[in-house]
């Protein structure tokens, strides 16, 4: 559903959304594309010194990326056109790390340019993300290599057309000294309708933030307000719920891959999300006041393969089908307050989005009540809030008619942009919804019901055995001294570490939250020769995690590790 601002009588409250975040919220459903040198090197994070002559796609065609997504009711997508590894899909004058170097089109080609014009031809918009880090470039963390980044920014997004969003992650952001503002500057020069994605030393120059995980899960509630500090720190609590009357309005975009790696990895082809995992994710998202960023890697022929393109195809036909016939068209519709002609509940389930209810002003709870001729059975509602005139609304109800009763069947905190919700099917013929909390006079854009087809939000199981994840030809150990960085060739979950216990006398284990290494527990007087760590809940979708050996008996060769989630 799309919204634009419209100018009513009526006073704002709180921290606003700007244009470009109104833009962002219409997108609801983007795409990020993860494609580079680590494709063909089987990694998830590179460290700058592959090879790239390995790089030669067989059969790119961004067009074929594009149509896909845009057959599959995307509307946005952003290409990886540098990530930490410093290789650059583009011929960059700064760098000789770049495609310009490689087989692939004798050195000719820009895959830039061509997932660009593709994304021009078929409606989409286009972002751009250049990793912050670089681990190939030797002046990253100086002063120097901020001209070389701002060099970077001004080739990209100053040759190739409209871009929508410029993506800055936090890895390497609490080693290197960045100037953002700056960086910030030269975007908002070159792309001013460009949001920024941002944390860490972005944090006051950025319109969205991270989710604070990569499960696709934005927070209950998740508020667009937040406190700037959040963003510094990247507290991934607070990234993830937002605060109330926050100083500053930026939304969550949930950034969640298709896969468990975010890079394309053959043995990863069956481990494919299910169109009916996608639909959860988009309740858990876009139905959580969040827009969704859903990762779908291309693999070495430089394709999208049939497998994603069938998942978020059919993900697409359910939402289609799902959202097509709202319940409440049919109902008479009347309303405890209204503020005025023009403004009256009937507005909230027409197809007209510049149509608004707003009830009396200084009216905080009004009741709006749905008289049915007949007994309808819904089990999803969607909720949308005028997000564009301040987070108001910071409670509502829903209750069906029971005889003379009134019977609550759901309540919620956090309305904002969307919020839409799903449970067991209900029978009524009368529907009321309540505001039972409000900062100010609340503004509601929209509301409708919806009987989907339950069998898709049945609970549905990892997919994962209970085989070794270290042989799924994706995971790496790369070891410093006697410190050893377990990759697991993706956002995978696990729950059971095991490693060899008999030249270790003491050690500690680290766990990766996404930004950062957790110390998860340390042990001494080690006397075993199997070390097994059982997680009391499993440590769901990490990159990662560290072996630091602290004491040994005698020197390691190598460390054996097994890596399980049951």
């Amino acid at each position: 559903m799309d919204n634009k601002t419209v100018n009513i009588p009526i006073k704002t409250y709180g921290a606003l959304p700007n244009n470009r975040q109104m833009e962002w919220y219409r997108r609801e459903r983007s795409v990020f594309f993860h494609f580079g040198i680590n494709t063909y090197t089987n990694r998830e994070w590179g460290d700058g010194s592959d090879d790239i002559n390995i790089f030669n796609p067989s059969s790119l065609d961004c067009r074929q990326w594009v149509r896909a997504i845009k057959d599959a009711g995307f509307t946005t997508a952003i290409l990886t056109a540098k990530h930490h590894d410093g290789f650059c899909l583009w011929p960059s004058k700064y760098t000789e790390y770049s495609i310009k170097n490689t087989p692939y089109k004798d050195g000719k080609g820009d895959i830039v340019k061509e997932f660009t014009d593709a994304c021009a031809e078929f409606g989409i918009k286009a972002g751009l993300y250049l990793s912050p880090w670089d681990r190939h470039e030797k002046c990253w963390g100086s002063k120097e290599y901020n001209d070389f980044y701002v060099n970077q920014l001004k080739e990209l997004f100053g040759s190739y057309g409209k871009l929508w969003e410029c993506w800055w992650d936090g890895a390497g952001s609490k080693i290197a000294r960045y100037d953002y503002k700056r960086w910030s500057d030269t975007v908002r020069s070159l792309q001013p309708d460009a949001v920024i994605f941002g944390s860490f030393g972005a944090a006051p120059y950025v319109d969205v933030r991270w989710v604070g995980n990569e499960n696709g899960i934005a927070g209950k509630p998740c508020w667009a307000t937040i406190d700037e500090t959040s963003l510094l720190e990247e507290i991934t609590s607070e990234l993830n719920a937002g605060r109330v009357d926050g100083e500053r309005f930026i939304p969550a975009e949930v950034d969640v891959s298709i896969r468990p790696g975010w890079f394309y990895h053959s043995v990863q082809d069956e481990q494919v999300r299910s169109p009916e995992n996608l639909l959860k994710l988009y309740f858990r998202s876009v139905g959580s006041n969040a827009g969704l960023l859903l990762n779908i890697p291309p693999n070495r022929d430089g394709l999208l393969c049939e497998n994603d393109i069938r998942s978020i195809k059919r993900f697409n036909e359910m939402l289609t089908e799902g959202f097509s016939n709202n319940i409440l068209t049919k109902a008479a519709v009347s309303a405890s307050s209204l503020f005025g002609e023009g403004y009256s509940a009937d507005n909230i389930i027409c197809d007209d989005i510049d149509e608004l209810y707003i009830p009396k002003d200084g009216c905080t709870e009004p009741e709006i009540i749905f008289d049915f001729e007949e007994e309808i059975e819904f089990n999803t509602f969607v909720l949308d809030e005028a997000i564009e005139y301040g987070h108001k609304i910071r409670g509502f109800e829903l209750s069906v008619q029971k005889g003379e009763d009134w019977i609550s069947v759901w309540r919620g905190e956090c309305v904002g942009y969307r919020c839409a919700e799903h449970f067991e099917p209900l029978k009524t013929k009368r529907i009321k919804l309540k505001i039972t909390d409000s900062a100010d006079t609340p503004i509601i854009r929209f509301f409708g019901l919806y009987n989907i087809d339950k069998s898709w939000y049945r609970e549905e199981k990892a997919k994962f055995s209970n085989e070794n994840i270290m042989r799924n030809g994706a995971s790496s150990i790369e070891r410093d001294g006697d410190i050893f960085d377990v990759n697991l060739g993706g956002v995978i979950p696990y729950n059971k570490i095991i490693f060899d216990g008999k030249d270790i006398s003491a050690y500690e284990l680290y766990i990766f939250d996404g930004s950062k290494n957790i110390l998860y527990k340390t042990e001494e007087n080690v006397d075993r020769e199997r070390i097994e760590c059982d997680f009391e809940n499993a440590v769901d979708w990490s990159y990662k995690f560290r072996i630091n050996v602290l004491k040994k008996k005698t020197e390691i060769d190598q460390l054996k590790i097994e890596v399980y989630y049951k």
